[in-house]
């Protein structure tokens, strides 16, 4: 590295013009009592709304924070390895730039990582609105309950990394990524702080409930494969249901001959299987198509400018 930065602050920017600002200025005047040096990386994900023009603004007013314009929008999970590729701090700290996720928790995250921790979660249940709470608080009971895949639980996008850690994170080329996915499967030492998260105050997120359950999908099939165990066990089970019910219907073909055929059953039974085929179908192409986007080997991310680098 050509500079020593004690801390590395990384955020993506997609639209939230309106709290940038005042993100910025926060996040500095923390940082300014905890260390020396420090950076702040934002990414604009080619924000259609005019992020890059306000980043270049606050760019050229500090040189401590830095700016990188992506040619176009990758997503959020891209644009964040992005940031973290650029990072050369000792410590680095992920968060929203919409301020949700309070720089006040800032101190925390360093003091844990100071301790000798290479990542840190930051955890609270609450979210932006009572819809993101519930579907988050069902994704958990997913992971953790049903598939038993043992992530921190309730963690939001701010996370403390250290050095150590973020030359693991960054070691991984997989075209389809999920920052919490990847923090999870790389382990080392951790820590967990409950934070107080904040609902958005101004603007609105840019996770509609579809692209939230997208997102849960991606973060289950790129650190699990029991999905695809599950769809064996429920297809046995459905196999031993059709059985039993096909020796119902035999049956009560003998022992009541004036009884009509079973509409209403037929309907069910090609209703279920139809629909358990479609998930299956479902569930194996997007593993497919995860496994056709890595063989494709297309660069992670292309740059459109960079400032203060």
């Amino acid at each position: 590295m050509s500079e020593k930065v004690a801390i590395s602050i990384v955020g993506t920017v997609y639209n939230g013009t309106e709290s940038l600002a005042e993100f910025i200025s926060k996040t500095k005047e923390v940082l300014n009592r905890q260390v020396e040096t420090f950076e702040i990386i934002l990414v604009d994900d080619r924000c259609p709304s005019g992020s890059w023009a306000l980043i270049e603004k606050e760019c050229l007013k500090d040189p401590l924070v830095k700016g990188v314009r992506l040619s176009r929008n990758f997503g959020q999970q891209i644009a964040t390895s992005v940031g973290l590729r650029f990072a050369k701090g000792e410590y680095v700290i992920v968060m929203d730039t919409d301020l949700q996720n309070p720089p006040e928790a800032i101190p925390a995250i360093l003091e844990k990582l100071a301790e000798g921790a290479d990542a840190v979660y930051t955890v609270s249940k609450v979210r932006n609105n009572w819809i993101d709470e519930t579907t988050s608080g069902l994704f958990w009971f997913v992971v953790n309950k049903l598939l038993g895949v043992g992530m921190v639980p309730n963690q939001l996008m701010m996370k403390g990394l250290s050095r150590r850690f973020l030359s693991v994170y960054n070691a991984y080329s997989e075209r389809v990524r999920v920052v919490a996915g990847i923090v999870h499967d790389i382990g080392m030492q951790t820590a967990i702080i409950e934070v107080n998260n904040v609902r958005r105050r101004i603007g609105r997120g840019n996770y509609s409930i579809f692209k939230r359950l997208d997102l849960m999908v991606d973060i289950l099939l790129t650190i699990s494969s029991l999905p695809l165990s599950f769809l064996i066990y429920i297809s046995f089970m459905s196999m031993l249901g059709s059985i039993a019910l096909g020796a119902f219907t035999f049956v009560n073909y003998f022992l009541y001959p004036d009884v009509p055929p079973g509409y209403a059953t037929l309907i069910t039974v090609i209703s279920f299987f139809g629909s358990m085929t479609l998930l299956v179908l479902g569930i194996i192409g997007r593993y497919l198509s995860n496994i056709y986007a890595e063989v494709r080997q297309r660069p992670l991310f292309i740059t459109d400018d960079k400032i203060n680098f």
